[in-house]
């Protein structure tokens, strides 16, 4: 009998083949305010639970920000994790996200076109975001008593729908100039997700940060890095133990865990990274 049976949302059954951390069904919602929101809630959903939405009226990013895309024309999912390996640190989650949707995006997207990794939190695609991750726990106590990885994946968005604010984004049928099957791009991802949980769980974070470090490609470059306060440049060095960019300037370096990147080039100018 199924887990979900109680579920009010319908269920995917032929997405999540071969999954070990992931459930092989993928919950499914037309509508919905949040998937982030949903699986935070008080439920009885076992871990590795997906929840796919095609629509959401209050999807956010980091800081805050609106999340916006038309119905059925992105990838909105949340990962529920509740069985958390232990003595691992909160922030590697945001980043084995990231890597996971790297890796199950690289095997669908040609040479010609630039994936990267930009810290801590989105996928880039020709120097444009095309994807974002948002990473939530609630606490008992100490503990954390669940965790959900919230991403919103552009798909299917038409190249004049970036416009206004969302110039510096795009989606994959965007740039490679084709429809997506979003029910294929994603069965690839939640593959790749699962790898990385696996590696998570047997080898520790230092394995999730070098496959994120091994998609970025700003490490080691001029980079922008506006704290909201000011601008500071200097050369993106490594990342820190705790997940914080390390930013040299000079013979100094400094430290930043929450925080715009731009990639700078060599005239001095920062552009949008």
């Amino acid at each position: 009998m199924s887990v979900y049976k109680e579920s009010p949302f319908r269920t995917i059954n032929n997405l999540s083949v071969g999954l070990s951390v992931l459930q092989p069904i993928v919950l499914h919602a037309d509508v919905i305010d949040s998937t982030n929101i949903c699986l935070l809630q008080d439920n009885d959903y076992p871990n590795g639970t997906v929840l796919l939405a095609d629509y959401q009226t209050a999807g956010r990013g980091r800081f805050g920000r609106c999340w916006q895309s038309p119905p059925e024309e992105a990838l909105l999912f949340s990962v529920l994790l509740t069985d958390l390996p232990a003595r691992i640190p909160l922030y590697i989650y945001t980043f084995l996200a990231a890597a996971g949707v790297y890796s199950g995006l690289e095997i669908q997207i040609p040479d010609s076109h630039k994936l990267a990794l930009k810290w801590p939190n989105d996928v880039m695609l020709d120097q444009k975001k095309v994807c974002g991750i948002l990473v939530q726990s609630r606490m008992s106590g100490q503990n954390i008593q669940r965790l959900v990885m919230g991403i919103g994946l552009n798909v299917n968005q038409p190249e004049d729908y970036f416009v206004g604010e969302l110039a510096r984004a795009t989606s994959l049928g965007a740039s490679l100039g084709k429809t997506f099957d979003r029910n294929e791009v994603l069965k690839h991802i939640l593959r790749s997700l699962d790898q990385a949980l696996l590696r998570l769980r047997d080898t520790g974070e230092e394995a999730i940060l070098k496959i994120w470090k091994s998609g970025c490609d700003s490490i080691g470059k001029n980079v922008a890095v506006n704290d909201g306060k000011r601008v500071y440049r200097g050369i993106f060095e490594d990342v820190s133990a705790n997940g914080g960019l390390i930013l040299r300037i000079k013979e100094k370096t400094r430290v930043f865990h929450a925080a715009d990147v731009t990639i700078v080039k060599k005239d001095k100018d920062a552009v949008s990274y």
